[in-house]
């Protein structure tokens, strides 16, 4: 009984790098087309299977973040520390963060390809993550600029985003030393 429980976890966890990873690939694959490789079903497909690969990613961090939250505040929680080590918790929440940024690059990137001016600049893949990086993090250089306001909505989106996520790291951080320190 207890196999029949597990696998399902065990075939997601396959599962969420599998998507990663062939997000990632299809991204390439995109990103290449104008440059590197001819325009064709193929390339076009991988492209929007990445799109779709994107958003699962979105939802799937949506659910690890509340999945944390629920595990450190939860009812629960005394078992969840007890069995999930620090080191995991922070190695989510900053692979989660990293997660959303480059989402948000994706986006930015897609963003431009249907409106060539909706940024200062052309927005390669590259380009796009360090702006998503900068944005995230507030930092806000100022060398890439949302121009149209669809882009300026979503960088407000993200910068909301990045700001709540800062705050809400650091105060999982907070709750787990107090919880260890308790212990």
């Amino acid at each position: 009984m207890s196999t029949a429980k597990t696998a399902p976890g065990r075939r997601f966890r396959i599962a969420v790098p599998v998507v990663i990873a062939a997000s990632v690939l299809g991204l390439l694959v995109e990103a290449a087309v104008p440059r590197f490789l001819p325009e064709n079903a193929v390339t076009i497909f991988a492209g929007e299977a990445a799109k779709l690969g994107v958003f699962i990613i979105w939802l799937y961090l949506a659910w690890r973040i509340f999945h944390t939250l629920q595990g450190i505040y939860g009812a629960d929680s005394g078992r969840y520390l007890a069995r999930t080590p620090i080191w995991r918790i922070l190695a989510d929440l900053t692979a989660a963060y990293a997660l959303a940024a480059f989402c948000f690059a994706v986006l930015y990137v897609y963003m431009v390809r249907r409106d060539a001016g909706a940024f200062s600049t052309e927005l390669a893949l590259g380009k796009a993550f360090y702006f998503s990086i900068v944005t995230m993090t507030t930092t806000g250089y100022g060398d890439i600029v949302p121009r149209s306001e669809w882009a300026r909505f979503v960088v407000c989106v993200q910068i909301l985003f990045g700001v709540l996520y800062n705050v809400l790291f650091f105060s999982i951080f907070a709750g787990l030393a107090g919880r260890k320190r308790s212990d």
